[in-house]
């Protein structure tokens, strides 16, 4: 497009231009064409300088931008620590070197007068670098891209301080005013009492304590190293009173109680005497209410040390009761009694702890007679008709012809055992139980036991003829019997009737039958030295039942075999002594049938499996 030179014409005026013209107003003259031009020119020129101009500064802020991506923006200074323009690791490395704790911004703890310097490093402090440099980092690096520009900007043109990061070691203030409390702490102590010479009772008052407050203080602390304020910081203390302040009521107590000794008599046994150093011994403060609402102590006597006293003299003092011992009257029907009953006695210990506790703190008399409590037999003489013991139920015979001397005293003492005792509806009567201890102190003799599969010498030799005899009475009485046990061969004592023995052998093999009739039962034994015979006789009231016997069934017949010889040094040579007779072997049934009026309720089976025994000799060889 080119531009006219041609003059233009002129044109009629037209009504704007024919108005009369303002006299304040001039219009300028039309510029010249090539001034014009000129302007435009330079118009442009400035405009591509100012366009430059924005290109090149935007590209510096890009440039810069990209180049503080990684670094610290310049002018950023953790606290007199310039780390504007490093990167991470550079940053790190210089707040190592060149980072201090100003020792002008030192703290002090301070509780009154007294006052101790603090070391950042005494609670644990230590410069966090990643942290602090992560801080610095944050600074210019946050928002879009306008906001870190205008925030750079800011920085390049005035500098950021940012503040340090500290890290604390965990216990390590804590351990610190440890330390301190040494010289600040105070422990509570309440107001107590002391025995003092001559037992005199003395009040020790008590003290406030006080203590710091470790966690408050140490939180008190990071703060102010965190801020890096220095200055001082009050130890925080944390104060309690005494809840006990008033013993005057306790210590009177105590007083009234060691006053002197106190003597505990019995009609004829003791005096025994608590003397006063045996009641401080004793003596125990309690926390309790005064009368006033605040707290205090009343003094008493330890029960534990006061019970154990008691209870030896109540051991002293004790007489165990004698029961009453019954024969039964086959001609008049009744029991009679043989041993009076006597009544025992015994400590009333919980009254006698009453009483000295009484007599100790009432301040009055301080002899305590003993209260005494009689003790009721368990089996008195006016108890007899009660027992429901009205005729004989059971009876047991065997006999022990051909016994020798020792075996026949050990029948004598164990049946002793068992004469006059009753037991009682629903009880278990055990044998063993009461046989009791068998040895020479009871008055038992050597004699021959079976043992496994031989026979020995022992202690009580010949006690299976009385369990075999109670056994017996037992089967006969109808009552049920929970535990019996065969020999292991035939032993002839016990025959006739085969099966019908028992052998005991305490504490693990016993012979066992339950009171099942709901009256007592009495027990008699009678040893006839004279026709060789054993008999217990169980007396009680029958409950309309009828014993039959079913068998002995015998089976499995099993022979003794050849004789067996064994040398003996101790026997002169060319003599045999026989100390095994040979018997066969043999299974044997008894059966025991119960009946009610006639009618069969219950069938009771006892099996004995008896081995084989050979004979044994002994042969000298001497």
């Amino acid at each position: 497009m080119t531009r006219s030179t041609a003059r233009p014409q002129r044109q009629p005026p037209t009504e704007w231009q024919t108005r009369p013209l303002r006299r304040d107003v001039v219009p300028p003259p039309p510029a010249p064409p090539a001034r014009r031009s000129r302007s435009l020119a330079w118009e442009a020129t400035l405009a591509l300088l100012a366009l430059a101009i924005v290109v090149a500064g935007v590209a510096t802020l890009l440039f810069l931008e990209m180049w503080l991506a990684d670094r610290i923006v310049p002018g950023v200074y953790v606290w007199d620590v310039d780390l504007g323009g490093l990167t991470r690791e550079e940053a790190a490395e210089r707040l190592a070197a060149d980072f201090y704790y100003p020792a002008d911004r030192h703290l002090i703890l301070r509780y009154g007068d007294r006052a101790w310097p603090v070391d950042p490093a005494d609670v644990g402090a230590s410069l966090d670098v990643q942290a602090t440099v992560d801080s610095a980092m944050l600074v210019g690096h946050s928002g879009n891209l306008s906001a870190r520009l205008r925030e750079q900007g800011a920085v390049l043109l005035k500098s950021r301080l940012v503040m340090p990061v500290f890290a604390f070691q965990p216990g390590a203030a804590e351990m610190f005013l440890s330390e301190m409390g040494r010289e600040i702490n105070r422990p509570l102590q309440n107001a107590t009492l002391r025995l003092g010479d001559g037992l005199q009772v003395e009040v020790i008052p008590g003290q406030s304590g006080q203590e710091i407050d470790v966690q408050a203080t140490s939180l008190a602390l990071q703060q102010r190293v965190r801020q890096m304020a220095g200055g001082e910081v009050p130890v925080v203390v944390r104060e309690s009173e005494p809840l006990l302040t008033d013993l005057s009521t306790a210590q009177a107590q105590v007083q009234a109680i060691l006053a002197g000794p106190i003597t505990l008599t019995a009609p004829d046994a003791g005096p025994w005497t608590i003397s006063s150093e045996t009641l401080a011994e004793w003596l125990i403060l309690r926390p309790t209410t005064g009368t006033d609402g605040g707290a205090t102590l009343a003094a008493s006597l330890d029960p534990g040390h006061a019970t154990a006293f008691v209870q030896e003299i109540a051991a002293q003092v004790a007489i165990s009761p004698t029961n009453a011992e019954f024969r039964f009257d086959e001609g008049a029907g009744v029991l009679v009694p043989v041993v009076d009953s006597v009544p025992g006695r015994s400590l009333d210990v919980t009254a006698t702890l009453s009483l000295i506790e009484s007599a100790a703190t009432g301040g009055h008399e301080r002899t305590v007679p003993l209260p005494l409590l009689p003790v009721r037999p368990a089996l008195a003489n006016e108890d007899g008709p009660a027992l429901g013991i009205v005729e004989l139920i059971g009876e047991g015979v065997t006999r022990f012809a051909g016994s020798t001397a020792s075996r026949v005293q050990n029948i004598i003492v164990g049946a002793r055992q068992f004469d006059g005792v009753i037991v009682a509806p629903g009880e278990e009567f055990s044998f063993n139980h009461y046989l009791g201890e068998v040895t020479a102190e009871k008055g038992y003799e050597e004699g021959i036991i079976i043992w496994g599969n031989t026979t020995r010498a022992d202690v009580g030799g010949g006690l299976c003829q009385v369990s075999s005899t109670a056994f017996r009475a037992a089967f006969w009485a109808g009552v049920p019997i929970t535990e019996r046990w065969p020999h292991a061969f035939r032993v002839a004592y016990y025959e006739p009737p085969l099966g019908m023995d028992a052998t005991i052998y305490s504490p693990q093999v016993d012979l066992k039958w339950v009171n099942d009739t709901g009256h007592h039962i009495l027990i008699e034994t009678a040893v006839d030295e004279a026709n060789k015979t054993l008999t217990f006789r169980y007396y009680g009231t029958n409950p309309g039942r009828t014993i039959e016997i079913d068998g002995p069934h015998e089976a499995n017949p099993v022979a003794h075999g050849p004789a067996v010889y064994r040398d003996d040094p101790t026997l002169p040579k060319g003599e045999t002594r026989q100390i095994e007779w040979a018997k066969d072997g043999l299974d044997v049934t008894v059966y025991r049938v119960v009946k009610e009026n006639g009618v069969e309720t219950r069938r009771d089976t006892f099996f004995s499996r008896y081995r084989p025994w050979q004979a044994v000799f002994l042969v000298g060889t001497k």
